[in-house]
């Protein structure tokens, strides 16, 4: 009970933060974005940035039907320091940041890495039946507050309890 307590609030707490102001896009206003990567089954093997916050390699397991392990490698170059900087994980449908999942947040360790999140569906009553989902956003943030970086990847998954 009071895992399930502590994620919940983590999972509260990250989605208000999703009205920080992260710094400005270098496309031009109006421009569509770009399409986002994948998760795949086994890691492509791309390679972050090596000079600039990067996230990379989606790799996507399912576990049980409410149960998906994702991964991805890291690159963490901001002036923010090496303590309390960590990665979470919001799941998506349609453009919409679903309430419905919890996850353990993941340090991040040195300036680059591989991290892994378990997302576990069923918070804060979910919908009955299967729920499809289309999206993972990772982010990387410093702890107890600011998210400096964000990048969204394909998971189309179906979830059920």
């Amino acid at each position: 009970m009071r895992r399930t307590a502590v994620v919940t609030l983590v999972t509260v707490l990250v989605s208000m933060l999703t009205l920080t102001v992260l710094p400005a896009s270098s496309a031009p206003p109006g421009a569509m974005a770009a399409a986002a990567a994948e998760c795949q089954p086994a890691s492509a093997g791309e390679k972050p940035n090596a000079t600039a916050d990067d996230l990379v390699n989606c790799v996507a397991e399912r576990l049980a039907p409410s149960r998906v392990r994702v991964s991805v490698t890291y690159t963490y170059a901001s002036s923010l320091g090496k303590q309390n900087i960590w990665m979470g994980a919001d799941v998506l449908a349609g453009g919409n940041r679903l309430k419905w999942f919890g996850y353990r947040p993941a340090p991040i360790n040195g300036s680059s890495g591989t991290v892994s999140l378990e997302l576990v569906f069923g918070l804060n009553n979910p919908p009955a039946g299967k729920l499809t989902t289309d999206h993972v956003e990772f982010f990387m943030y410093v702890g107890g507050g600011q998210v400096f970086y964000r990048k969204m990847f394909t998971l189309k998954q179906d979830w059920q309890l």
